[in-house]
């Protein structure tokens, strides 16, 4: 029923892997460190840092090509073991160039075990001119594990100051818990289709940008799901272009989507929010993404 047709995800013939990057998480003596750790080609990461007294560890993903262009194909396999704790963002912005010959693929394969925590908060995702970029997470929680992810996706800078002249953004993220399917968020826009040129003040509210989070924790209930979207509510009031909304899951969690104009007021919403859970669940303080 969730399976999705040949040739979206993947190009057809496959294509060697332009980066790979492996990363398990699992605690030892009190901290979080890497029990396994695999990268080859253009992913690469920096060495970890501690950030507070959590134990949590905090990894940059690397691309050192600078961006992706069509036909490249990049594979992500995260791990987080039983009490462990990770922190996951990139060094910079993604950047997708102009792909007239093929798609750009990413696709992530996420674990996180029982008492486990993954926070991947990627930088933004700028689609230049012609761009085709898509990406799926599948990711498998259990149902006492805690899982934060998200991101931005920004038009590209245009000579003549026009927007939305990417092809294609697609980003899909399956979430399963003790193999049942709790969530599938399936994004997808089209910006040069002419469905989406007639109604693009319908379907973006006249705005540029688009930012989803996606949680999954056991500790979410409706008081956490009104303190969350409290502070959504007040963010919105604080920044005038931000349009955001909170839906709460059938399983403890919730999903934000929020569009705006400026990458940094999405960006914003999204630690806000991210704190919230980190504070209620965990005592942490807020994200510093501190980008060696």
């Amino acid at each position: 029923m969730w399976d999705v047709a040949k040739g979206i995800f993947e190009h057809d013939p496959p294509h060697e892997d332009m980066g790979v990057l492996e990363l398990g998480v699992g605690l030892s003596g009190g901290k979080s460190i890497a029990k396994t750790q695999y990268h080859t080609r253009a992913l690469k990461i920096v060495r970890p840092h501690y950030l507070d007294d959590s134990g949590q560890v905090y990894y940059i993903i690397v691309n050192p090509g600078g961006g992706y262009v069509g036909g490249d194909a990049y594979r992500l396999k995260l791990g987080v073991e039983s009490g462990a704790s990770m922190l996951l963002t990139d060094q910079s912005a993604a950047k997708v160039y102009r792909t007239p010959g093929d798609f750009v693929v990413q696709n992530i394969e996420i674990k996180v075990d029982a008492g486990g925590v993954l926070e991947y908060v990627p930088d933004q995702l700028i689609l230049y001119r012609d761009a085709d970029f898509r990406q799926q997470i599948t990711a498998d929680v259990h149902p006492e594990g805690s899982l934060f992810i998200s991101d931005v996706i920004t038009p590209g800078w245009s000579p003549e100051g026009e927007n939305f002249l990417y092809r294609q953004a697609h980003i899909r993220s399956v979430v399963r818990m003790d193999g049942e399917v709790v969530l599938v968020d399936n994004l997808r826009i089209n910006p040069l289709e002419s469905e989406f040129a007639q109604d693009a003040d319908l379907m973006m509210g006249g705005k540029t940008h688009v930012a989803t989070a996606i949680c999954f924790d056991p500790n979410i209930d409706s008081e956490f799901i009104e303190a969350v979207r409290e502070r959504v509510s007040a963010h919105s009031a604080e920044k005038s272009d931000v349009v955001a909304a909170i839906s709460e899951c059938d399983k403890p969690g919730f999903v934000l989507r929020a569009l705006g104009n400026r990458t940094e007021e999405l960006m914003e919403l999204i630690l806000d929010v991210a704190h919230v859970v980190r504070n209620r669940t965990r005592g942490q303080g807020p994200i510093n993404l501190r980008q060696y």
